[in-house]
């Protein structure tokens, strides 16, 4: 299984280059795995350039998540990223949190996570003084 980049998920998404677009859904057909950072590059091409609305993006992110061919690492919890994600959060955060669940905790000046986190979160969040 090969890993994938953020310009063949867009390729294959976006449909807006025949060859490129053909040669990303062969290639995602044959089994993937996307790296969480990859869907967060995605997450914000989407948003930015192509201005879909965070609801969409989540929806198109969970969409590639639920492909049989694709794998991510701990898919529950990448849906929680990008449930929190579709509820305001800032995905990048979130990922940082799914990220840590081998730790005692996530800390940071950001009081805004824990909020965004939600009661649901992966590792406890502690926001420093």
């Amino acid at each position: 299984m090969r890993a994938i980049d953020t310009n063949v998920l867009a390729r294959y998404l976006l449909n807006d280059d025949k060859k490129q677009s053909e040669l990303a859904a062969a290639t995602i057909a044959a089994g993937v795995f996307v790296p969480a950072t990859v869907l967060l590059e995605l997450s914000w091409l989407l948003q930015s350039r192509y201005r879909q609305s965070r609801e969409v993006v989540a929806d198109t992110l969970a969409g590639i998540i639920d492909l049989p061919s694709v794998t991510v690492a701990d898919a529950p919890l990448m849906r929680w990223v990008l449930s929190r994600y579709a509820a305001g959060a800032d995905i990048a955060d979130m990922i940082h949190l799914a990220s840590s669940t081998s730790t005692v905790g996530f800390a940071t000046f950001d009081r805004a996570v824990v909020g965004d986190a939600g009661p649901g979160a992966p590792v406890p969040v502690e926001t420093l003084d």
